[in-house]
């Protein structure tokens, strides 16, 4: 078996000394592996690094760059169309993988040759890393995938996946128009087209995510406008539910407790609240549960703001969600 690692890269030259050498000493038993960086647009060393690591690494690091698009789709699909292997892997650039990650999306894939089987691995925040307040933002909830046999569309988390590559080629790719939950929007159509999502908890790695706490209202609103847009795509249920949205498509106790607590949240909503909140610490540089508090309310104030300023566009226009030039605002470094 041959794997291919796909990996879209914007601005990581420093990340790149860490992750590059610990994806050339993987594990490999009896199956091989290359590994593709597709560069968005780098303006800093980047692509010097890719290019040196091509000549180090020859026959099992190959780079791309691409005029940048702001958000990952369209980097992926570059290096999926590119990629040799039977197999693709797709990985954030911020991922530090454990030496049997990719020992382990092999081994998933062998035990599930059918062409629509695909696996997510875990990801987790170093030790080193957990003090950091904004760590509260680097992590996804594998525990509830933990001992489902078949996952949802939902889960489709590309920060670390699998899949077969002739099954992604005609039955999926990534949307490039959009900058956010492309992934989940990816997924929800290989799901239409029978996908099999599974969890492959020892391909894991570390997540060495990048935000900054300046930059968390910035990412709020970026994450709440494409969830609007995300949501005109795919108008389900299951979506509305995951995603804390108000909508009448929701059972009635559920729509109900989620009426009370967006009546809560906006009552702490406020200047007094969030002042006592940074009085009380909660703007420190070691987490904790003020930070945790502090932070939430942050984010889901700017993402409700996000979300509802492209739900106001999108009226104005009544031509859909539309993609403006300030989403590409992400908040991160």
């Amino acid at each position: 078996m041959h794997l291919s690692v796909v990996i879209p890269t914007f601005n990581r030259a420093g990340l790149l000394g860490r992750t590059i050498p610990a994806l050339m000493r993987q594990e490999t038993g009896d199956f091989t592996y290359e590994v593709i960086f597709v560069s968005n647009g780098s303006s800093d060393a980047t692509e010097t690094v890719l290019t040196e690591a091509a000549i180090e690494y020859q026959g099992r690091l190959r780079y791309f760059s691409i005029a940048p698009t702001g958000g990952p789709s369209a980097p992926r699909n570059v290096g999926i169309r590119a990629a040799a292997g039977e197999v693709v892997v797709i990985l954030d650039d911020d991922v530090l993988p454990d030496p049997a990650l990719l020992r382990a999306h092999a081994e998933f894939h062998r035990a599930h040759p059918d062409r629509q089987c695909a696996t997510i691995g875990e990801l987790y925040v170093p030790a080193d890393m957990m003090d950091d307040p904004i760590s509260l933002f680097h992590t996804f909830p594998y525990d509830e995938v933990r001992g489902l046999d078949v996952l949802s569309y939902l889960h489709f988390w590309t920060c670390n996946v699998s899949f077969k590559r002739e099954f992604m080629l005609e039955c999926g790719m990534f949307d490039e128009s959009f900058l956010y939950y492309e992934d989940i929007l990816c997924g929800y159509r290989l799901a239409e087209s029978g996908m099999s999502l599974h969890f492959a908890p020892k391909a894991r790695g570390q997540h060495l995510h990048q935000l900054k706490s300046s930059g968390v209202p910035a990412k709020a609103v970026f994450t709440g406008r494409w969830l609007f847009a995300f949501l005109q795509k795919v108008p389900d249920p299951a979506a509305m539910e995951r995603f804390g949205v108000l909508s009448r498509d929701l059972p009635f106790g559920l729509l109900a407790r989620r009426v009370l607590g967006r009546l809560a949240f906006r009552l702490a909503d406020n200047a007094i609240i969030l002042g006592s909140l940074r009085l009380a610490g909660a703007t420190g540089n070691k987490r904790g549960r003020l930070t945790d508090l502090y932070y939430e309310m942050i984010f889901r104030h700017h993402l409700l703001a996000g979300y509802y300023q492209a739900k106001r566009e999108a009226r104005r226009r009544q031509t859909g969600a539309g993609l403006a030039q300030p989403w590409i605002d992400r908040g991160e470094s």
